[in-house]
């Protein structure tokens, strides 16, 4: 992606652009799917937006946690640097901690929350990919599998006639995310290959994949127990 471009007196760089955009897009997604929740819809938009600031904090910090003595070395690098997928995945561990907490504290239902941010997700991820197209030539025929990607994901999420407050109906659309994204990530050009030809990602998504597949294999089991014929 070009590196960046001058606004005025400001230098803004052309990935958060990006990003910027691609967020105001994911939460104009989220008040569209919630159109008829007018009442959850303004505490659930607020939890989620700071659920995106509180991921950036910790992302971008957690380069001092990860190249602690750089970071001591050079402070001002912390402007500059961040803590990589590594802390993307803190971030995401943090904020996963964050909206539990506030579900609670709010009583807002589960399912809501679930279906506003996967919503906002997939309509963030699709955007961003397709302005990568445009401003990147690495790597195109993965982001345009990423934008493909999205795009099904969030028309089965607008369609689905399936209950969406079922844990089967999330753990169905998991298990074919999880997949999908191992499936496009043998597209990214500078792929190192961890273990079986996978790389730490796609070895996480397989992970996560194994383990939809077994909750809902769990889910479909019934329940047996003895017999209640009483003589």
């Amino acid at each position: 992606m070009s590196d960046a471009f001058q606004l005025g007196p400001f230098i803004l760089k052309m990935s958060m652009l990006a990003a910027v955009v691609s967020l105001a897009c994911g939460f104009f997604v989220i008040t569209l799917r919630l159109k008829k929740e007018k009442v959850e819809r303004t505490p659930i938009i607020e939890m989620l937006s700071n659920s995106v600031f509180l991921a950036f904090l910790v992302w971008k910090l957690s380069y001092v946690l990860f190249h602690f003595s750089k970071a001591l070395e050079n402070p001002s690098s912390i402007l500059y640097f961040s803590g990589g997928e590594s802390g993307a995945w803190l971030a995401a561990v943090v904020v996963g901690i964050y909206l539990v907490r506030s579900i609670r504290k709010k009583a807002i239902p589960v399912h809501l929350v679930v279906l506003a941010s996967a919503a906002g997700f997939l309509a963030a991820s699709g955007v961003y990919h397709l302005l990568t197209i445009v401003l990147e030539n690495s790597d195109r025929w993965y982001h345009v599998q990423q934008v493909i990607s999205s795009a099904i994901f969030l028309w089965w999420l607008f369609t689905s006639k399936q209950d969406q407050t079922t844990m089967s109906f999330w753990l169905t659309l998991l298990l074919w995310f999880g997949i999908s994204q191992v499936y496009v990530r043998f597209f990214i050009d500078a792929r190192n290959a961890l273990f079986l030809g996978l790389s730490k990602t796609q070895m996480a998504f397989y992970l996560l994949s194994l383990l939809t597949l077994f909750l809902s294999t769990r889910l479909q089991t019934p329940v047996t127990g003895g017999s209640t014929d009483e003589t």
